[in-house]
């Protein structure tokens, strides 16, 4: 694989993503590469629906049309595409985001290296994505329904990338695939709300959107915003938790379908899910989800268990949730 697009790769994911420069290098070999080149683009697509401000409805799709177009296997000119890209990077706020959206070109050579089957297992998941964030461009949430689509698209897709990569690249047998295959949506939809009502304050402060399905809530934007109002809040806060509960089975049989061989992956998946799970019980009705002056995160102790031990941690929660 072609060394300067993976040296770049590897360096721009420290700067947009601690997260997934935490567990993206615990990944099998096999696959280490793939994830990552598959996170960049993803990312680049999220930069155009998720960092312009204000929003250019317009121009966001455009740019996500062109940024689907480069990363599938179609044989065309692909410079036009890459200049006008680069030349609108320029709204991107972030300067990390900024500067991966630039070099969309060089993640591209290192995702030209990738095998064939591959390129298109994840050009199939990057279409989808785009398709539902376009979506919800223009479509507000406003249901628990909607809200589990809504993650589908935007993080739903990259478990189904994920499976289906590893299905490809690694002797999975039938009945473990299936299991695998049915869950990886949820995993996907835990992970993402864990965020969603995390970031909410931040969200209505700051953000042109949020994601919260206030009208099943019964709540107004106002109302979670203002403490007079706590009680609904924290109301709303709890059956937000709760429909984020029923993902958590999901999440344990994901986990034991996946083969021993997969030592790599497992611990990935292990820590993104023992963080999420401990983040979960940091917002169990805490008001500084709405009035704190900081995202609700896990203390530094936790942390460094759960990196001692993820798999322990991962099981540990699971198994007090389903008491």
């Amino acid at each position: 694989m072609s060394a300067e697009p993976m040296q770049y790769a590897r360096k721009i994911l420290k700067k947009v993503s601690r997260s997934f420069a935490l567990t993206i290098p615990m990944l099998d070999q096999q696959i280490k590469d793939e994830v990552l080149l598959a996170y960049l683009q993803d990312r680049i697509l999220d930069n155009f629906e998720d960092e312009i401000h204000p929003p250019n409805l317009k121009l966001q799709q455009e740019m996500m049309d062109r940024i689907s177009r480069i990363f599938s296997t179609a044989d065309y000119d692909r410079s036009s595409d890459f200049k006008i890209i680069k030349e609108n990077s320029q709204l991107i706020e972030k300067e990390s985001l900024q500067e991966l959206t630039e070099n969309i070109d060089l993640i591209y050579q290192g995702y030209q290296s990738l095998d064939p089957q591959v390129q298109e297992i994840s050009h199939k998941w990057l279409a989808e994505m785009n398709q539902g964030m376009q979506k919800y461009l223009t479509k507000e949430v406003k249901t628990f329904a909607e809200l589990d689509e809504y993650c589908y698209y935007v993080a739903g897709t990259v478990g189904g990338f994920l499976t289906e990569t590893i299905i490809y690249k690694f002797e999975i047998d039938s009945e473990q695939q299936e299991i695998l295959m049915n869950n990886f949506n949820e995993a996907g939809l835990f992970l993402q709300k864990v965020n969603l009502i995390r970031d909410i304050r931040e969200d209505l402060e700051s953000r042109d959107k949020h994601f919260w399905p206030l009208k099943d809530l019964e709540i107004s934007e106002e109302q979670l915003a203002d403490p007079d109002y706590k009680d609904q809040a924290l109301k709303a806060l709890e059956e937000m938790l709760l429909d984020l509960r029923t993902h958590i089975p999901a999440l344990k049989k994901y986990y034991q379908a996946l083969p021993d061989e997969l030592k790599g992956y497992k611990k990935f998946f292990a820590v993104n899910n023992a963080l999420g799970l401990a983040t979960m019980d940091k917002l169990e009705d805490n008001a500084d989800v709405f009035y704190g002056d900081k995202p609700v995160k896990t203390s530094k102790l936790t942390f460094l268990n759960i990196m001692r031990a993820p798999e322990k941690y991962f099981f540990k929660q699971t198994a007090q949730l389903e008491q």
